[in-house]
């Protein structure tokens, strides 16, 4: 929007002379058919497509359970209403470029482990010792940088997953009008294969 304010200061106040000549040029064009643009209605052909070049492209044909946009950097936006059609939604994923595993599972519940090979520590690692060890893994490994959740939406971003990984999502329902569900996500290495979910009771 700068630059065409920046275009629009450098165009010259028009004289009588030549808002005359325009109105003539009009009036022929009238009469030949031909089609007039005018230097304001450039403008705002332009400020348009720039508009519709910023503006989040749908993924898909969406459900009432889950809607997946695509940002114009690539960033991937998935709101989630309702747990269920994962196969779905992992359809819609891989539409957008990015493999994924997703299982929805019932309250209290987990998927029982090892499924995969961890592409870092977050998934099969040593375990965290405090607050500021957890500080430390969130900032350095790409698994805690390639998603970023709060209930009922949540963000991926594909520049932190490497060709072959497999964005692995698991859902438990928390039945709660304020955490809708509880998410554990992570990167199964180039590779290693998921397993399907063996659901267990959830105890941490």
């Amino acid at each position: 929007m700068d630059a065409l304010k920046a275009m629009w200061e450098t165009v010259p106040p028009a004289t009588p002379d030549d808002l005359a000549g325009a109105r003539r040029r009009l009036i022929d064009g009238m009469h030949t058919r031909r089609r007039v643009v005018t230097v304001p209605r450039a403008l705002v052909a332009v400020a348009a497509t720039a508009a519709v070049a910023l503006t989040p492209q749908v993924i898909g044909t969406g459900t009432s359970a889950y809607a997946v946009t695509k940002d114009p950097d690539g960033t991937l936006t998935v709101t989630l209403k309702e747990l269920r059609d994962p196969d779905g939604l992992e359809a819609e994923l891989a539409g957008a470029g990015v493999k994924a595993d997703v299982t929805f599972l019932a309250p209290g519940m987990r998927c029982e482990v090892p499924r995969f090979v961890g592409a870092d520590e977050s998934y099969g690692g040593p375990p965290v010792d405090g607050a500021d060890e957890l500080r430390e893994r969130v900032g350095k490994l790409r698994s805690f940088k390639a998603i970023r959740g709060s209930s009922g939406k949540f963000q991926i971003f594909p520049e932190y997953i490497r060709p072959g990984e497999t964005l692995v999502l698991e859902f438990s329902d928390e039945r709660s009008a304020q955490v809708l569900w509880r998410m554990g996500s992570w990167l199964a290495k180039a590779g290693s294969p998921v397993k399907p979910c063996t659901p267990v009771p959830h105890t941490g």
